[in-house]
């Protein structure tokens, strides 16, 4: 079903003069968050495809629920990446906004995360993550240096946290769990922990600070691992795609969306109804995503929280539609323009953009996919 709905996703995109959607950014959401319809998130990449061409963003100030005190107010220490968007076109790697380039020596580019030592590129034969074969990985530096890793996987679950240059993930040897913490600065491991006995093959992750969140499997619960000194517990943790700054969107009370401090457990910010959060990388706002609201009237704009006071603005568009920079800024790509939105006032700025043309963006048999930095893909 994934797979068909790609096929139509994509028949769809191509019949229109914007970038083609990444469709499979959706699709995680299912897995991630079982109450969620993994069909019905996936259906709202054709509309996202629809309005990504557009630049013109309206914003307005707006009240939102009650904050509370975050695991770190001040905000984390900057990553040595750009404060600008991050996003690729095919194999083009857009690294600190759209007047910087590199690219990567494959076909297409699968998704993009935040380090300290620069932009990790997860890299392969098509753009897809889900039956998408080997996962391969580069570093693009700060200065537009770009280095191919040893690291190579396959339907493998990365995270990495902005702060820290390691990407993390989980993997089954002979039938026990292990978390690995990869260094990409320096291309090698940095940890490798036994978490507990498995028969599944799918573990997604999540890493903040010294502390690597691992669900193992679709039932046998999720752990909090400590990399550095190799200590594992329980965690009591539902769901680990949303991570970041100290601080997890996760489910709340009675099914409103919520987010806590992962030090205390206490909500930081809860919704008024129904929907989830998506966190910025360095977890000090986050989009309110109403899956409800979103099938009834698509592009029908998005409202964004500062986590620790509750503020929030509104944006045009749709929360599919929006990329994360590295320091919490929001980015939208069009065919020839960039708009970049700070999540605090709701001002917006745009940058011109000159899109590769298809023919030098790679691909192989797939046409270009547009990819932004602070989404996730993987399913």
């Amino acid at each position: 079903m994934t797979e068909r709905l790609k096929q139509l996703l994509d028949g769809e995109a191509l019949g229109l003069d914007v970038p083609p959607p990444a469709t499979d950014a959706v699709l995680h959401q299912g897995r991630g968050l079982r109450r969620r319809n993994r069909l019905t998130v996936a259906g709202g990449a054709v509309a996202a495809a629809i309005i990504v061409g557009g630049s013109a963003v309206a914003f307005t100030g707006g009240g939102g629920g009650g904050g509370g005190d975050a695991a770190d107010p001040a905000g984390p220490s900057a990553p040595a990446v750009g404060d600008d968007a991050v996003f690729s076109f095919g194999n083009h790697v857009f690294y600190d906004g759209p007047g910087n380039v590199a690219v990567i020596d494959d076909a297409a580019v699968k998704s993009l995360y935040y380090t300290s030592a620069g932009v990790l590129v997860r890299h392969g034969n098509n753009p897809y993550s889900d039956g998408g074969g080997p996962q391969r990985f580069s570093l693009v530096t700060p200065d537009g240096d770009v280095r191919r890793l040893g690291l190579v996987t396959e339907e493998t679950v990365h995270a990495t946290d902005s702060a820290q240059p390691y990407v993390a993930y989980g993997e089954a040897v002979d039938g026990e769990l292990q978390v690995v913490v990869y260094d990409v600065e320096a291309d090698a491991e940095a940890a490798r922990v036994d978490v507990a006995p498995t028969s599944d093959g799918w573990f997604p992750v999540a890493i903040d600070g010294s502390t690597v969140y691992v669900q193992n499997g679709y039932d046998s619960g999720v752990f909090a691992v400590d990399w550095e000194d190799g200590t594992v517990a329980e965690s009591d943790l539902d769901t680990l795609w949303e991570v970041g700054g100290g601080r997890m969107a996760t489910e709340g009370d009675g099914g409103a969306a919520s987010i806590i401090d992962l030090a205390t457990g206490e909500d930081v910010l809860t919704a008024d109804g129904p929907g989830y959060f998506d966190l910025s990388p360095d977890g000090r706002y986050a989009q309110l995503v109403e899956e409800d609201v979103f099938d009834a009237e698509p592009g029908g704009g998005v409202t964004v929280y500062d986590v620790e006071t509750g503020d929030s603005v509104s944006l045009e568009g749709d929360a599919f539609g929006w990329g994360w920079t590295a320091d919490g800024d929001l980015f939208r790509v069009g065919k020839d323009t960039v708009t970049t939105c700070d999540p605090a006032t709701g001002e917006c700025t745009d940058a011109p953009y000159d899109q590769p043309a298809r023919s030098e963006a790679g691909g192989g048999p797939e046409a270009p996919y547009l990819k932004l930095g602070g989404m996730t893909y993987e399913s």
